[in-house]
C-alpha cells in the first residue's frame, strides 16, 4: 500500500498540498413564499375593523399579526422565519410615541419661534437614537430555525450615516448623495447580525452613483419623450387665447398623457428601488455565505405600476393582494449562495424595548434595508 512519507514521495505518488485539497461550493437555496392574496385579505380587513372599533387600541395586535403572517410565509432551505414581537410591550411603545409626537407638533405650532427652533433641534439630536433603537428592536424580533437576528449599531454610528452624511449630500447640491447612501448601507450592513455572526458589504461608492445615474438617466430620456408626446398630440394645458383650459383639448389625449406621467412618476420610484436592491441585495455575506438577486427594473416595474392601478380601481380595497404580490416576486427573485446554514449559533444579550420602532413611525422614519 502506497504510504507517504514527510517532506517526501513513495512509489512516484506526489502527497496533495494544502492549495490542491478540495474546497466547498455554495449551494444556491432560494427564497420561497407562501402567501396568498386572499388569505391576507381576511386578516388585514379584521385588523381594519378591529382597530376603528378599538379607538387604535388593536393597531398593535394588527401589525404583530400582519408581520407574523408575511414572516411565517417566507421559508429558506425548508425553514420559516419567525417574529416574536409582543403586541402589548409595542402597544405601550406606540402610546409613548403618539403622546411624544403630539407634544412636538404643539410646541413647534405655539410655541415662539426660537423656542420652537431649539425643539427642533433637540429632535435631530434625538434622532439617530430613535433610528438604532428601531432597527435593534426590529432585527431583534425577527428570527429563523430559533436564531434571532441582531442590530449593534449606536447612537455616533447612526448620527453620522443619517445626519453628517445626508447633510454632506445637500452642501454639495445633490452630488455626494449616493455617498451618504453608501455609508448608510456601510453603517446597516456592519451592524446586523445573525446569532453571532455579523453581516459585511462589499459595496463600493461607485455603485451608488450609478443607481443615482440610473434614476437621473430615465428621468431624462422619460421626461423628453413625454414632453414630445405631449406635443405631438397638441396636449399644453392652455387655449388658443393663452388661458389655461381643457375645453380645446381632446379628452383621449389627456388621458393619455395623464396616464403616460402616472406611469413615468413610479417608474423613476422603481428605477431607484430595483437598482438600489439590487446594489444593496448582491453584496451582503455573512459566514461566507452570500445573498443574491435577480430583481430587474421591468419585473419591479411591472408589479408597482399594476399594483398602483388596481388600488385606484378597487378604492386600496387591492391592497393585500398588492401587498403578496410584491413580496413574492421580491422573494422569487431573492437566494443564498450557501456554504454552511447549520453552523450559526445564537447570541445571547437584553432584548431591545420597541419605543424607538415606534417613535420612528409616528414621525414617519422608513429606516432599513
Amino acid at each position: 500500500m502506497t504510504e507517504y512519507l514527510s517532506g517526501g514521495r513513495v512509489d512516484g505518488v506526489v502527497p496533495p498540498s494544502a492549495t490542491s485539497l478540495p474546497t466547498q461550493e455554495a449551494v444556491r437555496i432560494p427564497f420561497k413564499f407562501h402567501g396568498d392574496g386572499g388569505e391576507f385579505f381576511r386578516i388585514w380587513i379584521v385588523n381594519i375593523v378591529l382597530t376603528i372599533l378599538t379607538l387604535g387600541i388593536y393597531s398593535a395586535w394588527a401589525k404583530v399579526r400582519t408581520k407574523r403572517y408575511f414572516y411565517g410565509n417566507t421559508e429558506l432551505a425548508g425553514d420559516r422565519f419567525d417574529y416574536l414581537g409582543d403586541p402589548l410591550a409595542i402597544l405601550r411603545g406606540r402610546i409613548i410615541a403618539i403622546v411624544l409626537l403630539l407634544f412636538y407638533q404643539g410646541l413647534v405650532s405655539f410655541a415662539p419661534p426660537a423656542f420652537a427652533g431649539l425643539i427642533t433641534l433637540l429632535f435631530f439630536a434625538a434622532l439617530p437614537w430613535i433610528i438604532y433603537r428601531a432597527l435593534g428592536f426590529n432585527a431583534q424580533m425577527s428570527s429563523w430555525r430559533g436564531i434571532r437576528f441582531g442590530f449593534d449599531g449606536d447612537w455616533v454610528g447612526a448620527a453620522k450615516a443619517y445626519l453628517l452624511w445626508p447633510l454632506f449630500g445637500v452642501v454639495t447640491l445633490g452630488f455626494g448623495m449616493p455617498y451618504a447612501w453608501y455609508k448608510q448601507n456601510q453603517f446597516l450592513l456592519s451592524n446586523y447580525r445573525f446569532g453571532a455572526s455579523t453581516s459585511t458589504t462589499t459595496t463600493v461608492p461607485t455603485d451608488f452613483y450609478m443607481v443615482a445615474l440610473a434614476v437621473f438617466g430615465f428621468s431624462a430620456i422619460g421626461g423628453m419623450a413625454l414632453f414630445s408626446l405631449s406635443s405631438l398630440l397638441g396636449f399644453n394645458g392652455f387655449d388658443a387665447g393663452g388661458e389655461f383650459g381643457l375645453g380645446a383639448l381632446d379628452v383621449f389625449a389627456g388621458l393619455l398623457i395623464g396616464l403616460g406621467y402616472f406611469v413615468f412618476y413610479i417608474m423613476i420610484f422603481v428605477v431607484y428601488q430595483a437598482r438600489y436592491f439590487h446594489t444593496v441585495y448582491n453584496n451582503i455575506e455573512i459566514s461566507d455565505n452570500r445573498l443574491g438577486t435577480s430583481v430587474s427594473i421591468a419585473g419591479l416595474g411591472r408589479i408597482v405600476v399594476s399594483n398602483a392601478l388596481l388600488l385606484l380601481v378597487t378604492l386600496g380595497f387591492y391592497y393585500p393582494w398588492a401587498q403578496v404580490r410584491m413580496t413574492q416576486y421580491l422573494q422569487d427573485n431573492l437566494w443564498i449562495d450557501a456554504i454552511d446554514l447549520d453552523s450559526f449559533v445564537a447570541k445571547s444579550g437584553a432584548e431591545s424595548n420597541p419605543l424607538g420602532e415606534e417613535i420612528g413611525e409616528a414621525f414617519d422614519l422608513g429606516i432599513g434595508i
